[in-house]
């Protein structure tokens, strides 16, 4: 949760951040020349260790060289390498035990008559290992708070189409879900204000344009929040919705990254923009994460010719580009884009998992007027 620490606070937090990241880096350098027990390279780092970063509080110091130790192992295993911490990093991550939460603060002895304020109530014990964050110069404090697991009494399914326009249109069969319709636009706005922030940053050269140059960084940063905001309330209020409505979820596997490489890529770069911009993966991830929670399945899916299969008589339409209306060339059947795939997407579902013999236990609404439309709330 966002917390805003007084200025001095603040500072003694940089400061144990600055501390902890010493360790660590030091750590891995330790590491990569010699083998050495974890409890043996605590020792040789903390007896090392200079001044300043001896008057910081030990726990979390002590953790960086344990989360080091287990970093270089696994990077080892994957033969990979471990990366030191950097202060320029865009998220710098301490950690602390338990019993270093009282009082409503960290370290309360070492930070009396300090304060701060947060976005909402903080449990006054800690049943695991609290973090503190700072990310893009915005405070957070996590922790994990143990919740029995609640399942939907739903036992629908529905299909789900990603895309532009229209974040995620779905089909249960009965009706059609258009969720973050037209939330693009705003995004896109907002952009665009970043380019210009952009631009005028590297126009903004020389010595006599230093002040500018730090505000126009600023103004973009704030920007890159604002919109980062924006898609991840987005990404949660659409999956919490879902599996409260759902049991089973058909999602296509939506590979992003392949479809806007340059040299393969067919669509135009505003479109391409737009899908990295919603971060339709990380929704994925955000969705599995939730059905979890909920006792929901998500199934991926392929979705070949979803979109330009008609969901009346089964042509495929090989001239349909990028048109909106899908206007079938075979039998004349006219229907939005976005819903056609969410239709086909569903058949193809319950096609491939009958034809496996998994996930039964779900029930499909019966199929009656596909006008019906019906936004998420909210």
């Amino acid at each position: 949760m966002r917390v805003y620490p007084e200025t001095k606070l603040a500072a003694i937090w940089r400061a144990w951040i600055s501390a902890s990241r010493w360790c660590y880096n030091q750590a891995i350098a330790i590491l990569k020349t010699q083998k050495i027990g974890k409890y043996d390279l605590r020792k040789q780092i903390m007896d090392s260790a200079p001044d300043w970063v001896k008057q910081q509080p030990y726990n979390p110091r002590q953790l960086a060289v344990f989360q080091a130790f287990e970093a270089h192992k696994a990077a080892k295993k994957s033969r990979g390498a471990a990366k030191f911490r950097t202060f320029r990093d865009r998220s710098q991550t301490i950690r602390f035990q338990t019993d270093n939460w009282k009082s409503n603060t960290f370290y309360p002895q070492a930070t009396k008559h300090l304060s701060f304020k947060a976005s909402e109530p903080i449990a006054e014990t800690m049943e695991h290992e609290p973090n503190l964050s700072l990310i893009n110069g915005q405070w957070f404090i996590s922790y994990a708070v143990s919740k029995t697991k609640s399942t939907t009494d739903s036992n629908l399914a529905v299909a789900l189409d990603p895309g532009v326009r229209t974040f995620m249109t779905g089909f249960d069969g009965q009706e059609i879900l258009e969720i973050g319709k037209y939330d693009i636009g705003r995004i896109y706005r907002l952009a665009r204000h970043l380019d210009k922030v952009i631009s005028r940053i590297g126009q903004s050269k020389g010595k006599s344009f230093k002040r500018l140059r730090y505000r126009l960084r600023k103004a973009a940063a704030q920007l890159r929040i604002k919109i980062e905001n924006l898609i991840c309330e987005l990404h949660k209020k659409t999956a919490k919705y879902l599996c409260d409505q759902y049991k089973v979820i058909f999602l296509p596997t939506f590979e992003t990254q392949q479809m806007v490489k340059k040299g393969k890529r067919r669509l135009n770069a505003k479109t391409a923009r737009a899908m990295v911009t919603l971060s339709h993966y990380k929704f994925k991830q955000t969705l599995k994460h939730q059905a979890a929670k909920h006792g929901c399945v998500v199934v991926d899916v392929t979705e070949e010719y979803t979109s330009k299969t008609c969901s009346k008589c089964g042509h495929i339409h090989t001239k349909l580009g990028g048109n909106k209306l899908f206007a079938c060339p075979s039998c004349g059947h006219k229907l939005d884009r976005d819903k056609n795939g969410a239709f086909n997407i569903l058949l193809k579902a319950l096609r491939d998992t009958s034809l496996t013999g998994i996930l039964t236990d779900f029930q499909v609404l019966p199929y009656s007027v596909i006008s019906d439309v019906r936004e998420l709330p909210g």
